[in-house]
This record gives structure tokens, C-alpha cells and sequence, in this order.
């Protein structure tokens, strides 16, 4: 089974706390807006016999540690972009969502670039 992780939230800062936008949580019976993501794809896969799982990154460990040989891709969320160093990263390894895509849960795009004809 490929994995894919999505990152939403990276640690920053002198005192490190997580950063990164994931939705207005002012319920607790409203999911993330990663969550939401989490399960379109998870649903999309199931639905399709496809032989992936997305899973959000909890560890906040940086891009390196979380990669491992069973990840075939990581997305990423539009709002902590700029706050993690892709240079050394394979550019097939990852992919930055758009604001539709993680906000809306938009999933034609990640397909596409999964290479998952939907």
C-alpha cells in the first residue's frame, strides 16, 4: 500500500509551537480541514480499488525524517509552504496544494499528479 502523508503544520519559533492554517476550529465536532482531505482521497481509493492511504503528519518532524520507503507522496499545505526547506527533495516526492485544493478539498489536481485517472 502506497502512503500518502499530508503535512498541515510545521514547527517554528525560538519557543517551537505548531504553525499552519487548518481550518477555523471553533467546534470540536467540525474535522480539520485536513482531515476533510484525509478522507475525500481515503474515500476516493477505497471506492476506486486503489492501493493508497493518505494520512496527516502528527510528528511534526521535518520533510526529511517523515519520507521512508513506504511514501510515495507528501502534500502540502498552501499556508506553511514557504516555512519548509524543499531544496534537497526529489520534486516527484511532494506536492503543494492550492488554496482550492486543501481548503475545499478539491481533488482532481492531486489525482492528476498521483497519476490516478479519476
Amino acid at each position: 500500500m502506497k502512503k500518502i502523508i499530508i503535512i498541515n503544520k510545521v514547527i517554528i519559533g525560538i519557543r517551537p509551537y505548531p504553525f499552519g492554517y487548518d481550518g477555523l476550529n471553533i467546534s470540536f465536532l467540525k474535522k480539520s480541514l485536513s482531515s476533510k482531505l484525509q478522507d475525500k482521497l481515503n474515500e476516493y481509493f477505497k471506492n476506486n480499488n486503489i492501493n493508497y492511504i493518505a494520512e496527516i503528519d502528527k510528528s511534526y518532524k521535518p520533510i526529511e525524517e517523515i519520507i521512508d520507503k513506504n511514501v510515495y507522496k507528501v502534500l502540502i499545505s498552501p499556508y506553511i509552504k514557504d516555512k519548509i526547506c524543499l531544496q534537497n527533495l526529489n520534486k516527484n516526492i511532494y506536492y503543494i496544494l492550492t488554496e482550492e485544493e486543501f481548503n475545499n478539498c478539491f481533488i482532481d489536481n492531486i489525482l492528476k499528479n498521483l497519476e490516478i485517472e479519476n
